[in-house]
């Protein structure tokens, strides 16, 4: 957790971190119409960073949230731990938190796995509570922390799922005005259902048809071996090995117990990679260990539970301290930095390089966007200049990239007339000359990015995104050097604006 403070200025910006500063700068009524109807998803992490901006604009913002969640996840999944089996169980579902790959990487980026994290332990800390309990203000109390996995990320309806299942064979309507409260609370979570549906309607996700499958059986649950070894903190495989079996010692613990809570463990931990197996599409979304953060509190707690019942007395806190010290040394692994995946690589530079989207790079390109950008003006695509230009670059329209479809929703949403279009591309190794088809409109260039503006008005759909094609046709034609990088940024984007403007056009 040292390296939060550290990551939150340094490591580079990213696409993604992009992607929710750009949509939580704008207005209230926008970004839920965004997130939730046209990109379909979660809108939590949105509305609480829109709030950090009201506090504080910068693009920091966004970090020092995941940040703050990173934290408060230790003590809820401490009083997890502590509930299902005393306070060595507590001591070590915290300690692996705090030591996860999970946290070590998530928990400084501005996404939203982090609060995925605090969102699952505060779900499963209440949920053990209302199974203390049983009264029906802790089952309404247990519901409303089950409405936070589903408002953080859409994969967060699998333990609602799982918990709802146990909660009404428990209850089974008797008495039926005290699951009421509970009822009442899940009403709230049908406008995810409909969010969620929207997002798998995106990338055409279904049961049946000659699509393939989102992941084979190897792949499935090789990604989950994978998240597996995120929780762990570790890549060495006795680490692994060991905490899946102390895992494995606390469900038969809490089987034995009849406690309700190893079944929504069981089921929240496997059925990600068994839906991956059956639902297919044309596709590939894609599973990740950071889409299963929810589970890494439980996957704590049932480590937690298995050493208390392996290690009794003044030897289990012994051998809490062996698990911290164990925890602590393992090198990172199962989740692959943001900044070496391929899908980032455009920013994420080489060795020895300066990446396009470190702060001290984009700092400059920012300032520029800054001064340049206008209330009501498009930015294509979601960049990491646009996001470190914050707060000003929130009075313009981000438009995304990848797909065509969900960039005309967005578009959409733009006031006409449009004053003016501007359009960034990180350079890496590539160049850009002096003399291109746009060189009489206000430009910055250096070694590393090379943004325009291009001034309208523009009067609709059409109009814009032949500016914003026209401007990366420009750089394409202009490039007097390139590398790999550059020229897969450019074909992505080129290849997006042509098919909204053929969507226009039919």
């Amino acid at each position: 957790m040292h390296r939060l403070w550290e990551d939150v200025g340094q490591k580079p910006l990213f696409e993604d971190e992009a992607v929710a500063g750009l949509v939580a700068a704008r207005p209230v009524g926008e970004l839920l119409g965004t997130v939730m109807w046209d990109r379909g998803g979660a809108p939590l992490h949105f509305l609480l960073a829109h709030a950090g901006f009201a506090v504080s604009g910068g693009w920091e913002t966004l970090r020092w949230l995941s940040v703050a969640a990173a934290l408060a996840s230790i003590p809820v999944c401490f009083d997890l731990g502590r509930r299902l089996g005393g306070e060595p169980a507590g001591a070590v579902a915290a300690l692996l938190i705090a030591a996860s790959t999970v946290l070590s990487i998530y928990g400084s980026f501005g996404r939203m796995y982090a609060l995925l994290v605090l969102a699952g332990a505060i779900a499963a800390d209440l949920f053990v509570r209302a199974l203390q309990l049983r009264t029906p203000r802790a089952a309404a109390l247990a519901a409303t922390g089950a409405w936070l996995l589903p408002a953080v990320h859409p994969y967060g309806a699998i333990p609602v799922a799982a918990g709802t299942l146990v909660a009404l064979w428990l209850w089974r309507g008797r008495p039926f005005r005290a699951g009421v409260p509970a009822l009442l609370v899940g009403l709230t979570l049908i406008p995810f259902a409909v969010a969620d549906l929207r997002l798998s309607g995106r990338f055409g996700v279904g049961v049946a048809g000659k699509d393939s499958a989102l992941a084979s059986p190897a792949g499935a649950w090789r990604q989950f071996g994978r998240a597996l070894q995120s929780f762990a903190g570790g890549d060495e495989l006795v680490l692994v090995a060991i905490f899946c079996v102390l895992a494995v010692v606390g469900a038969v613990v809490l089987a034995r117990d009849r406690n309700p809570f190893v079944v929504v463990a069981a089921l929240s931990l496997l059925v990600p990679p068994l839906l991956f197996m059956l639902l297919r599409s044309p596709g590939s979304p894609g599973l990740s260990p950071r889409h299963l953060a929810y589970a890494l509190p439980i996957w704590a707690a049932l480590i937690g539970v298995g050493l208390a019942r392996v290690c009794t007395g003044r030897v289990a806190w012994a051998a809490v301290v062996v698990v911290g010290i164990a925890a602590a040394v393992a090198s990172p692994g199962g989740i692959v930095d943001p900044r070496a995946t391929t899908s980032n690589a455009i920013l994420g530079g080489g060795p020895g390089e300066v990446a396009p989207g470190a702060p001290a790079s984009v700092g400059d390109a920012a300032s520029w966007a800054r001064a340049t950008v206008r209330r009501g003006d498009v930015l294509f695509p979601y960049s990491p200049a646009f996001l470190a230009a914050l707060p000003e670059s929130g009075a313009a329209l981000a438009l995304p990239y990848g797909q065509a479809p969900l960039l005309l929703r967005t578009l959409r949403r733009a006031r006409w007339p449009v004053p003016g279009v501007v359009v960034a591309v990180p350079l890496v190794n590539g160049a850009v000359g002096w003399r291109w088809l746009a060189s009489g409109a206000p430009t910055y260039t250096s070694r590393d990015w090379f943004l325009v503006r291009l001034p309208g008005p523009f009067a609709d759909e059409q109009a814009v995104l032949m500016a914003a094609s026209d401007a990366f046709r420009a750089v394409d034609t202009a490039a007097v050097r390139r590398d790999f990088h550059l020229d897969a940024y450019l074909e992505r984007n080129r290849r997006v604006l042509r098919e909204a403007l053929d969507s226009t056009r039919s």
